[in-house]
């Protein structure tokens, strides 16, 4: 839905379109985070809505980071992005009803390199 990446006139169609239609319905039904894996990196914003950080917004994280070659495009230092990386890794997620932990690992040493508690 959103990336700091330079992308080409398709790609950011795309985005747009997800952004105008499905973005509201994320917030509007609460969606706490949102998994996607078109880019071939890790990114991960703050909790967002409409491009800016919110408290109760959408954290967005790319998990592109495994198996065909990563990008090597160029990331723009964005507000909304927390962490971004492009290196092979891979991530784990551990939930029940009330929260969630979410951590990014790179392959070659297994090391933890981005987490975050999301609750309820």
């Amino acid at each position: 839905m959103y990336t700091s990446a330079f992308d080409s006139t398709r790609e950011t169609r795309m985005r747009l379109m997800v952004q105008v239609y499905l973005e509201p319905l994320f917030y509007q039904y609460h969606v706490d985070l949102n998994l996607f894996a078109y880019r071939h990196s890790y990114e991960r914003s703050c909790p967002m809505f409409q491009g800016k950080c919110i408290d109760d917004g959408i954290t967005l994280v790319l998990i592109g980071m495994a198996g065909q070659s990563l990008d090597s495009d160029i990331y723009y230092p964005v507000v909304w992005s927390k962490y971004h990386d492009q290196q092979f890794g891979y991530t784990t997620i551990f939930a029940n009803r009330t929260c969630l932990h979410f951590s990014y690992h790179h392959s070659r040493d297994d090391k933890i390199v981005d987490q975050f508690i999301l609750q309820k």
